[in-house]
C-alpha cells in the first residue's frame, strides 16, 4: 500500500471511530455492576506487546478480529499461546487470556483438519497444563462462516472444544458477507447461522463422546450462547471445563427462558467490554463481567481489543436482572431489531438460509 493510501486509510478509521463515539454515548455503554471490583494485571510483556498489534499502523486489525489464511499466522497465535502459558503464573489469568486468544485470534485462522495446536487447558486440580489438540473437524456453518471442532490428541486429557468465528469484516468474500448478513438477522444476531448448523454441530459431539465447551466472540460469542442453550445435555457442566463468550450480543426474550428453564445449566461466564455497543443487545445470561480499562474506549476498540493483554485492568460482575432491565440495552435492542427487519424486508430475507 502507498504512504498516500496508507494515511488515508488510517485517518478514515479514525475519524469513524470519533463518529461512532459522539453518536453512541459513552454512558449508555457501560453497564449494570455488583460490587466490588476485581483488579488484574498482565505480568507478560510480550502478550502485551502483541494486543498492541491491533490497528497499530492503520485501519487494518492485524491477524486479531481479521481472517488471514497464511498458516504463519497459526504459527503466531500458537507462539503466543505458549507465552500466556510460560509468563501468566495465575492460573485463572493465564485460562481468561487463552480462552481470549483463542476467540478472537485462532478462530479467525485458516485452520485446517489436521492442525495441532498446544493450549494451556485448566486441570480439575486449579492448575494449567498444555494439552496438545488436533483439528478434528471445519464447520461450514453457512456460506463459509466457520467454526471449528478441536479434540485432545490423547483420550482423557480435555473436554473438546467448539472454537466459534466472529464477525468477519471482509464484504470481498462469502463467509465475510455471510456473517455480516447474520449479524442483521431480525430473530437476533447469528440465531438463524446457529440453526443451519446445529444438527453437524450435535452430531460432533456426540462422536467425541464426551461433554464439550464452546468458546467464541462476537457473532461466534452468540453462536456459542445459543448452543449453551440448545445443546446443554452435551455440554460440560465441569468449574474447570468452562465455556466462554467475549464481546457477544445477548439473546432474545425466548432464547432466555429456555436458559432459565434448564435444571442443570452449564458452566459459562461471558465477558463484556465498558464502551463496547454489541453487548447491549439483547438479553445477557449465566455469570457475566464487564472489564474496563484505565482508559475509555470507541465502541470498535471496545469489541475487538485483546482485555487481558492489557497491563491492567478492572473486573466488575454484571447485575443481570438491573441491565437486561436498563433503558440503554432495551434502546438499542430496539434500535438494532427495527434495523434489522428494515433491511431484512428490503431484500435480505432472499439471503438467509433456509
Amino acid at each position: 500500500m502507498a504512504s498516500g493510501e496508507f494515511s488515508l486509510s488510517a485517518q478514515s478509521f479514525k475519524y469513524w471511530e470519533i463518529f461512532l463515539s459522539w453518536l453512541f454515548k459513552y454512558e449508555t455503554r457501560c453497564f449494570a455492576l455488583k460490587s466490588p471490583s476485581f483488579t488484574y494485571e498482565n505480568p507478560s510483556e510480550a502478550l502485551n506487546t502483541f494486543g498492541k498489534s491491533y490497528r497499530k499502523y492503520m485501519a487494518c486489525k492485524g491477524i486479531i478480529c481479521r481472517v488471514t489464511p497464511h498458516f504463519k499466522d497459526i504459527e503466531q497465535t500458537n507462539a503466543i499461546l505458549k507465552v500466556i502459558y510460560e509468563t501468566i503464573e495465575d492460573p485463572q489469568m493465564c485460562e481468561w487470556a487463552t480462552c481470549e486468544v483463542l476467540a478472537k485470534v485462532m478462530a479467525y485462522r485458516n485452520l485446517k483438519v489436521g492442525h495441532t495446536l498446544s493450549l494451556p487447558i485448566m486441570t480439575k486440580r486449579g492448575t494449567m497444563e498444555v494439552i496438545t489438540y488436533v483439528v478434528d473437524r471445519v464447520f461450514d456453518l453457512w456460506n463459509k462462516v466457520s467454526a471449528f471442532g478441536l479434540i485432545p490428541l490423547k483420550d482423557g486429557e480435555g473436554a473438546p472444544i467448539l472454537l466459534f468465528r466472529g464477525t468477519d469484516f471482509s464484504f470481498m468474500t462469502e463467509g465475510g458477507r455471510a456473517s455480516i448478513m447474520s449479524d442483521l438477522d431480525p430473530k437476533g444476531p447469528g440465531y438463524s447461522l446457529f440453526e443451519k448448523g446445529q444438527l453437524p454441530i450435535r452430531e460432533w459431539l456426540k462422536k467425541t463422546g464426551k461433554k464439550g465447551r464452546v468458546i467464541g466472540h462476537s457473532l461466534g460469542g452468540v453462536v456459542a450462547a445459543y448452543t449453551l442453550i440448545h445443546e446443554s445435555s452435551l455440554m460440560s457442566k465441569e468449574m474447570h471445563e468452562c465455556s466462554y463468550a467475549f464481546n457477544f450480543p445477548g439473546v432474545s426474550n425466548d432464547q432466555l427462558q429456555i436458559w432459565n428453564d434448564l435444571t442443570e445449566k452449564p458452566h459459562f461466564q461471558g465477558f463484556v467490554c465498558r464502551g463496547d455497543l454489541i453487548s447491549k443487545l439483547g438479553n445477557l445470561f449465566g455469570k457475566v463481567y464487564e472489564v474496563s480499562l484505565e482508559t475509555p474506549l470507541s465502541p470498535i476498540r471496545a469489541h475487538e481489543t485483546l482485555l487481558f493483554a492489557q497491563h491492567r485492568g478492572h473486573l466488575h460482575e454484571v447485575d443481570l436482572e438491573q441491565e437486561n432491565l436498563s433503558s440503554s440495552r432495551r434502546y438499542y435492542s430496539k434500535l438494532q431489531q427495527q434495523t434489522s427487519s428494515i433491511i431484512y424486508e428490503f431484500g435480505l430475507k432472499f439471503l438467509f438460509p433456509t
